[in-house]
């Protein structure tokens, strides 16, 4: 029994230091590493979006007529002599109008900025078929204003730019201040050169220091009083409008700047094609413009315009402007306007200008007799107004204009319209 117990003690002994040597083999390994985490997934790229911004404006238009309007809702000429002589009482929500502003977020190969816009009102007439009773005013038609892509590059030394769409012309950019005459704008018919039109158009604009410069061109569809629409005297020649502007602006304090510009428009037309006596016969119009914001209290814009044989295309009172049979006569046209903004206060602003287109009325003589009676010469607009900037959202006012009318046959025609106007924009 003693030796067992001797035996026992002996090897518990012996053990001791052999367990002591695992224990520190084991603690000498190096810890077993932790797994690897799984790589990240790769991050999706951003998803290529359109943002669309809806903008526009609703507009009621109160008007009273004093004599006889050829249109009742716009003073661009005053009816001759004998034709339903009278004044008029009218009220119209047509100008409205509602658009779209489109902006992409992803990119391109290009490496353009794409924008593009789409507008319309209600201008286009109104549902039946002419002539329509009077109940069928408030039904107006929809009509395409805008419709327009903008790719854009930026460098740095400008920003140049392609427009392909429906967008407004090159020469005489401007418009008058006005709540009462916006989709038919102000001096319309007396100095004011418009037009909207399908385009390819290149442009660039830089900014140096405290002065901007700005060019462009364009290659227009024709546009004239030949019928039917879609082939017009213009259409029949093969030949696209063409027309550039420059502009140069200053900004010399914070509320001191102006912008003066100059654009060229030319043309051709064919008249009487496919016979003996068919010709091409060429076209111009040559425009200034200048916006000048000379105080924050009084900013001053206008235009001037001259051309010969295309007046008819930028919607002034030339009709003809060119004789559509030998020996093709061209018919010159000038006009102007000119606006003062007098700004008292922010929400109160006061409104003059004085507008005048004229035909050269010895360029005319081709017009038959039975025709002159009808046929302006010379118009002109006079109107001034108070608006008031009710906030962000909301605009009122009123304004009055006389506008004066000479035909080549038979007395001056005066006539005048007073319009209240409410505008919510959004």
């Amino acid at each position: 029994m003693k030796a067992l117990k001797k035996l026992f003690v002996a090897a518990l002994a012996l053990s001791l230091p052999l367990a002591t040597l695992a224990q520190a083999t084991e603690a000498a390994k190096p810890a077993e590493a932790a797994p690897a985490a799984a790589p990240a997934p790769a991050a999706k790229p951003a998803e290529e979006t359109i943002k669309v911004t809806p903008y526009g404006f609703v507009l009621l238009n109160a008007y009273w007529d004093g004599n006889t309007l050829v249109n009742k809702d716009y003073p661009g000429q005053a009816a001759r002599a004998g034709t339903n002589e009278g004044g008029a009482f009218l009220m119209s929500a047509r100008q409205s109008r509602v658009g779209m502003r489109l902006a992409t977020s992803g990119d391109n190969w290009t490496g353009a900025a794409l924008t593009g816009v789409i507008e319309f009102d209600f201008k286009a007439g109104h549902v039946g078929v002419a002539p329509q009773a009077s109940t069928t005013w408030y039904n107006g038609l929809m009509r395409l204003r805008l419709a327009a892509m903008t790719a854009t590059w930026k460098t740095p030394y400008g920003n140049w730019a392609v427009l392909a769409g429906q967008e407004y012309g090159l020469v005489n950019p401007l418009f008058a201040e006005s709540l009462a005459w916006v989709a038919d704008p102000l001096f319309w018919q007396a100095g004011n050169l418009w037009r909207r039109s399908p385009q390819i158009r290149l442009s660039y604009n830089g900014q140096f220091d405290m002065v901007g410069l700005s060019l462009a061109a364009a290659m227009l569809s024709p546009a004239d009083a030949g019928q039917p629409v879609d082939n017009g005297y213009g259409n029949r020649s093969r030949t696209p409008n063409f027309e550039a502007r420059g502009a140069v602006s200053v900004k010399a304090a914070p509320d001191i700047s102006g912008t003066v510009g100059v654009g060229y428009h030319m043309q051709t037309r064919r008249y009487n094609y496919g016979t003996p006596d068919q010709k091409d016969v060429d076209g111009y119009m040559l425009g200034v413009d200048a916006d000048l914001n000379l105080t924050q209290f009084l900013q001053v814009k206008g235009e001037y315009y001259t051309g010969k044989g295309a007046d008819d295309t930028y919607n002034t009172i030339g009709a003809p402007t060119v004789q559509t049979d030998p020996p093709y006569a061209k018919v010159k046209g000038d006009g102007y306007w000119a606006q003062g903004i007098i700004k008292p206060l922010p929400q109160l602003w006061l409104t003059i200008g004085y507008g005048k287109a004229k035909m050269d009325d010895g360029d005319l003589g081709f017009v038959a007799a039975a025709n002159q009676a009808a046929t302006r010469f010379e118009n002109t607009q006079l109107a001034g107004g108070v608006l008031v900037n009710a906030g962000k959202f909301w605009r009122f006012g009123v304004e009055a204009m006389q506008v004066e009318t000479k035909y080549l046959v038979g007395a001056d025609q005066k006539a005048t319209q007073i319009a209240l106007s409410s505008q919510l924009k959004f």
